[in-house]
């Protein structure tokens, strides 16, 4: 591939090449008897490359004395610009000239050649103005693309520090998360202590288990449905000591959905707020579900309970506000994500973001 200086000078010589091909079938309307392939097409094309050559030193210019605004203390620059282009373009007008004498016939030749400032001062008068307005062009496309590489790196750098501000808020979100779970599963712990010593030696080692893997997940801000279920089946682990045969957990997780890349940590404040509102307050048996599916584009996630439910959309409670928090910061508005209880038919938690595959996946 042609690196980006390369292609920077095709793109400059083909706007004057196409120019001179456009201004040679202006000549042919203008001098019909001239030959339009061996005297119009090469003269042009000549005078144009000229033109180029001139053009190349109002971008010198342009580059020694940049025009970075309007404003007073740019008065230097602008008058350089000034009466650097009508050099510029004096000279420029000088070598057009010349190569129109070049393709003239011999007699206007012999004119032009006796009689120079006459011949010069005529084809001033035509085409100097036309010359000056080329030069001023090159000048405003390089201050033009000057300045729309300036803003879209400004671009870049605020689309670039707006990612890195949502990467830092959402891991600051997730680090909230992680010291409430703690402190809720160590609750646990204590109160298992003094009443069954082995279940609280066994909450134990699944905590340190769960806490590993957490370490090993890292900073990272998506990892893999798989992991996250693995992370989720730690968390239920623990709480299946806690409530042994009042809890029952089913998962309906389609192999294909594995692989698919979610938020860390995504899961598990969703199981605990179903736990806590349809297991916790209930003596009897509860029920809680873990469901997946691919729905082009979007990956589904539900968490369901059959607990007592409660009246309204519950989005109050740490995980879930932070939850609802980080997702709008990953995804803007192409997710969804809604909390629905009705009394006496439990909970129901729905995420639902775009589909993609976590290449670390395993």
């Amino acid at each position: 591939m042609m690196n980006q200086r390369v292609r920077a000078w095709l793109f400059y010589w083909s706007i004057w090449g196409f120019l001179g091909v456009y201004m040679a079938t202006m000549d042919e309307v203008m001098y019909p008897k001239m030959h339009f392939f061996t005297t119009i097409i090469p003269m042009n094309l000549a005078q144009n490359f000229a033109w180029g050559c001139a053009g190349l030193g109002v971008l010198w210019m342009a580059r020694r004395w940049p025009i970075e605004r309007f404003a007073w203390d740019e008065i230097k620059n602008w008058t350089i610009h000034l009466f650097g282009s009508v050099i510029i373009a004096l000279i420029g007008l000088y070598m057009i000239w010349m190569i129109a004498i070049a393709f003239q016939d011999p007699s206007e030749m012999s004119k032009n050649v006796n009689d120079p400032e006459h011949g010069y001062f005529h084809f001033f008068k035509a085409y100097f103005h036309v010359n000056l307005l080329l030069m001023w062009a090159v000048l405003g496309a390089f201050h033009g693309l000057r300045i729309f590489e300036r803003y879209r790196k400004r671009e870049v750098e605020a689309a670039k520090l707006e990612s890195q501000l949502a990467t830092a808020q959402t891991q600051a979100l997730q680090m909230q998360l992680q010291p409430h779970f703690l402190f809720n599963t160590l609750n646990s712990i204590a109160a298992l202590i003094h009443s069954d010593s082995n279940a609280a030696d066994r909450m134990v080692s699944r905590l340190a288990d769960l806490l590993r893997m957490t370490l090993d997940s890292g900073t990272r801000q998506q990892i893999s449905l798989r992991q996250e279920m693995a992370f989720t089946d730690a968390y239920l682990g623990i709480e299946g000591i806690r409530f042994q045969d009042r809890l029952t957990v089913t998962k309906d997780v389609p192999a294909e959905c594995l692989d698919a890349a979610v938020p860390a940590f995504l899961l598990q404040p969703l199981v605990e707020n179903a736990i806590k509102h349809g297991v916790a307050d209930m003596a009897t048996p509860s029920t809680i579900e873990i469901r997946a599916r691919h729905e082009p584009p979007w990956l589904t996630l539900e968490v369901l309970d059959n607990g007592r439910g409660v009246n309204g959309n519950r989005k109050s409670g740490i995980g879930t506000q932070n939850t609802a928090a980080r997702l709008q910061l990953m995804y803007k508005d192409r997710h969804t994500f809604s909390l629905l209880s009705t009394p006496g038919n439990g909970t129901r938690a729905l995420v639902q973001i775009p589909w993609s595959v976590e290449p670390t996946a395993k």
